[in-house]
């Protein structure tokens, strides 16, 4: 298959992943930040070239590369064999928890979807590029990368196929990210994780995920908030966060509706809604993480729209 373009560039956003309750399930894409891919024509197979101020340590091996591993999943489903060159600028740094991996990735797909013709929907694109996540995480799990490519709020059912729901998030939905200085690793903090939960911890989930969409759908951020907390993933992931239970109580304090771990740590999320002062939420996260000896960057986000390009040449 040939190129339709000499060179495409696509951006993707950061996301929050899980929501509390949702392992594997939900993810918000949001505007913390985001990575570009720009692919082009090249000279044999798929060669990477990482730029931006958090590419530092990052593989240019396509193997060990989320971006990579994606486009590699892509061509091989498509038959497609045209060498080409990619230049993955870095917005986002690894292990913050706000799916820096799951980005590239996104990108990829999508600027190669545009590159080589394909015409994928963007449901069509969220399984080749969870399977970048293999390169990170040890898994192709969706989350991340649906919220990602999607933008607003996104739900998936794995499967083949996979299902993708994706819902418009409330006008009015903010959160505070607060990122200590500390990069838990997504292998590590998936591994923090049980086997096995009680039934009386799977019918609370259940529960609480229904509670999620029905906050989202609605509008009702005060009960987003009280939903998205109380996880098992959060009771063993915030293990691996000195100080969130402080973190939480004082987002809490300064009017957060509600506070989760997001993705696989360590940047906490706090639910804020139009009523609440984000600047004494983010003041109060970044205290709390400085008396946990953590230097910290803390700052109000909004929903994120999904991946796109922004130059074809």
């Amino acid at each position: 298959m040939m190129a339709t373009s000499a060179s495409v560039r696509a951006i993707a956003y950061a996301s929050i992943a899980n929501l509390g309750h949702g392992l594997d399930v939900f993810g918000v894409c949001v505007d913390a930040g985001f990575d570009q891919v720009e692919i082009g024509p090249g000279d044999a197979g798929i060669v990477l070239t990482l730029t931006g101020e958090a590419a530092a340590g990052i593989p240019s091996d396509p193997d060990r590369n989320t971006a990579g591993r994606a486009l590699q999943a892509l061509m091989r489903h498509h038959d497609i064999m045209a060498p080409i060159r990619v230049n993955i600028r870095k917005g986002l740094a690894p292990g913050s928890g706000l799916g820096s991996s799951a980005t590239s990735a996104a990108a990829a797909v999508v600027a190669a979807n545009e590159y080589f013709g394909l015409n994928l929907t963007r449901e069509q694109c969220v399984p080749f590029a969870a399977e970048g996540e293999r390169a990170a995480a040890g898994t192709a799990h969706a989350d991340n990368v649906a919220a990602s490519i999607f933008g607003g709020f996104t739900i998936v059912l794995a499967g083949t196929p996979m299902r993708i729901v994706h819902l418009p998030a409330p006008e009015a939905l903010r959160f505070v990210v607060a990122t200590p200085r500390l990069q838990v690793e997504t292998s590590r903090a998936r591994a923090a994780l049980p086997e096995q939960v009680t039934l009386l911890e799977y019918v609370r989930g259940c529960a609480s995920c229904a509670m999620i969409v029905a906050a989202l759908a609605s509008g009702d951020i005060a009960a987003l908030g009280e939903a998205i907390e109380g996880s098992f993933v959060d009771e063993h992931r915030s293990t691996l966060i000195p100080g969130f239970a402080s973190v939480r109580d004082a987002a809490r304090q300064a009017g957060s509706a509600g506070v989760c771990v997001s993705g696989a740590g360590p940047t906490v999320a706090a639910v804020v809604g139009p009523d609440a002062n984000a600047e004494v939420v983010a003041r109060a996260m970044k205290n709390a993480f400085n008396d946990a000896d953590l230097e910290c960057n803390s700052r109000l986000v909004s929903v994120g729209e999904g991946a796109r390009i922004v130059e074809e040449r």
